[in-house]
């Protein structure tokens, strides 16, 4: 797998500092949402934040539920 080179926000300087080495094929995926299906009808935003912590820093958890009743339609999505 190869490493590819990101400028940081001190890329104009001359030390090493502003540069960050990613080992991903895909570049920086900070920011990659992720979807997560089979939810039970029960789960919470706030839950599956809390349980893909353990992965990593969460941008946005979030469950999508019917804007008529309120209720999950089983699926959400993980920044």
């Amino acid at each position: 797998m190869a490493f590819q080179q990101i400028l940081g926000p001190s890329s104009g300087s001359s030390s090493s500092s502003g540069f960050q080495y990613m080992n991903s094929p895909f570049g920086d995926t900070t920011y990659t949402k992720v979807f997560v299906g089979g939810l039970a009808w029960e789960t919470q935003s706030e839950t599956m934040r809390r349980y893909f912590e353990q992965f990593g820093e969460i941008v946005e958890a979030v469950v999508i539920t019917d804007k008529n009743t309120g209720r999950s339609k089983g699926y959400g999505f993980v920044s």
